[in-house]
């Protein structure tokens, strides 16, 4: 009789699928982790030059350049969009996911990206603007993943996607953790911002007096705030 079949050990033994063992090659996920921030941002364009006409893909492309440069935010290039015609949902996605591309490349590549003369000088720039924060503004350090997402959350000077993912890093935050914070603080402001400037434009052009007066109260409260943490942070420096 013969007696039960043993499973021989080599055989038992699986060998690795090829992308778990691509996956473990530091040098592939090294260069992943700097591809594939680029690589959404290419996705996103082409896809606009491809479903948008060729005079709106270049209006909305300068758009997303202006929003890199100081003092162009969400709260200035959002409602601008709405003005020339796009609708809410396309400027909410264009620059979320722009946040995204900023978010993955700085949580992934912070070492590297400092080497990079452009883009570490931005990078310069952003740590200066968060070590600021976290000087002027004590709370961000207290409430850890809350406080990095309001940080993002607010439309500010200098908050942001690429200043929040450096604040989280310095604050220690996991790589995941900062890049969820930031995610979830730039969805919900690109929201608000995109439905309230398309809510306006709406009743402007339905009651131009009372659009006016909205808009004139948004203005009032976003300077207020404004004020309000400027002089926080100048009294906080003055008492150092």
């Amino acid at each position: 009789m013969i007696g039960p079949m043993t499973p021989d050990p080599e055989a038992a033994t699986q060998e690795p699928c090829w992308w778990e063992a691509a996956l473990a090659n530091p040098y592939i996920i090294g260069f992943i982790k700097f591809a594939l921030p680029f690589a959404i941002g290419a996705a996103l364009f082409g896809a606009l030059y491809i479903t948008e006409p060729y005079p709106r893909f270049l209006a909305l492309s300068g758009l997303a350049a202006a929003y890199f440069i100081p003092p162009a935010g969400k709260e200035s290039i959002i409602p601008i969009a709405i003005l020339m015609g796009y609708p809410w949902w396309l400027i909410t996605t264009v620059i979320f996911l722009i946040d995204v591309a900023v978010s993955l490349f700085v949580v992934w590549n912070f070492d590297l990206a400092m080497k990079i003369p452009l883009i570490g000088h931005l990078l310069e720039i952003g740590m200066t603007t968060a070590r600021n924060y976290t000087e002027t503004q004590p709370w961000i350090k207290g409430i850890s993943t809350i406080g990095l997402i309001l940080f993002v959350f607010l439309p500010l000077q200098g908050t942001g996607a690429m200043s929040g993912s450096i604040l989280g890093r310095l604050l220690g935050m996991s790589e995941g953790r900062v890049f969820a914070s930031v995610c979830t603080g730039s969805l919900a402001s690109t929201l608000i911002i995109a439905l309230g400037a398309g809510m306006l434009l709406n009743i402007y052009q339905e009651d131009p007096i009372l659009g006016i007066v909205l808009l004139a109260a948004v203005a009032v409260v976003a300077a207020v705030v404004g004020w309000w943490v400027w002089r926080k942070r100048e009294s906080i420096v003055a008492v150092k």
